[in-house]
């Protein structure tokens, strides 16, 4: 199978991550980026959390020659983002297209119908995908008023969630676990706040990590602030950012910190599905204890099996904590099986292997 893949030039984690995936499991030479993208080529330009292919670098012209000669089985409109959509814009209506498959992975469960409505998908893949089993929303109405009452649209429609790079996380396992639980994390969600403020007061435990973020934060609002001056009891309002910002770690040492960690903590950011963090922690080999995902992810981690899930008001959250902290050998055998679980169903090239089977079935 060879894709023509259809990219955004700034970072996008479902986009880059599938690429990938697709990269591993089809080879580079099978996969088109357009526009060429030099995150995935170029080293002055790579992304921390993300590895690098040759890539084959073509020009308009030579990517409407592929498409009129048919040398491409799938188009994938990788993102909603305007370079991705005007890329497509300029082929629609003068070549004929294979079948195209357009991928959300915005951070939110929105359904783009300006985009749907626009170019002829015939298969749907939603990051944040929220209907059905698993999902926060069930029933009739639920799928009916987002998807505007088209059945088929929502029958074409399947979850696409985030996996684990493994290329870019270290391998850290043989580091001690010096830590009981730990959580960074950018303040994108009220529970995160919360999470931190147990943590940080619950005794006999050792806690490393906080939140942090800016003013500009898309989720920033007063609830947060207030909380935030309560957490660290700034009386300066103006000083919190500066003081979370000190939070942010860089990649080597957010790996370390979780690999050092006997639990590691995720909790839902400012989309619906649960952030990378949630497939990192498990790569670490840490055991992970999250809230529970309000999304539908395929073959997800199993409560008390591959993770822990706590209940999403955390009232819960401290006694998990001390109980895994404590029992070594239980937490220990979670943290097995849940590795095995995020290499057989969670890697870039795993997540690959789905998609293009979908598209295989229905296309």
């Amino acid at each position: 199978m060879k894709l023509l893949y259809l990219v955004d030039p700034g970072p996008d984690y479902l986009a880059d991550q599938i690429y990938t995936g697709l990269c591993n499991v089809l080879g580079w030479e099978a996969v088109w980026d357009f526009p060429w993208k030099p995150a995935y080529h170029e080293p002055t330009a790579k992304i921390w959390y993300l590895p690098q292919n040759p890539g084959p670098r073509k020009t308009s012209e030579e990517i409407l020659g592929g498409l009129a000669s048919r040398a491409f089985d799938l188009v994938c409109l990788s993102s909603p983002r305007a370079a991705a959509l005007g890329a497509l814009e300029a082929m629609v209506g003068r070549v004929p297209l294979p079948p195209l498959v357009f991928m959300d992975g915005e951070d939110d469960a929105r359904i783009r119908h300006e985009v749907l409505g626009r170019f002829p998908v015939a298969l749907h893949f939603k990051r944040d995908y929220v209907w059905g089993a698993g999902g926060r929303r069930t029933g009739w109405l639920a799928w009916a008023v987002p998807f505007r009452g088209d059945r088929d649209l929502f029958a074409r429609t399947f979850p696409l969630p985030l996996a684990a790079v493994l290329e870019t996380i270290p391998q850290t396992d043989s580091l001690p676990k010096t830590i009981d639980v730990s959580y960074t994390g950018r303040i994108s969600h009220i529970r995160r706040v919360r999470a931190v403020n147990i943590l940080q007061r619950l005794p006999g435990v050792a806690f490393a990590g906080g939140v942090y973020g800016t003013p500009e934060d898309r989720r920033y609002n007063f609830e947060t602030h207030y909380l935030r001056r309560m957490l660290f009891k700034a009386t300066d309002r103006s000083s919190c950012p500066e003081v979370f910002q000190q939070l942010k770690l860089e990649p080597a040492d957010y790996y370390r910190q979780i690999a050092t960690s006997k639990v590691a903590l995720s909790f839902r950011g400012g989309g619906v599905t649960p952030p990378p963090r949630y497939y990192e922690i498990v790569a670490c080999r840490t055991l992970l204890v999250s809230d529970p995902p309000e999304t539908v992810i395929p073959n997800n981690f199993e409560h008390g099996r591959h993770a822990v899930f706590c209940r999403r008001d955390l009232s819960d959250l401290a006694d998990l904590v001390r109980y895994y902290v404590t029992h070594e050998e239980e937490r220990q055998a979670i943290v097995r099986e849940g590795y095995a679980h995020l290499l057989k169903y969670h890697t870039c090239g795993r997540r690959a292997e789905y998609f293009l089977g979908l598209c295989r079935r229905y296309l």
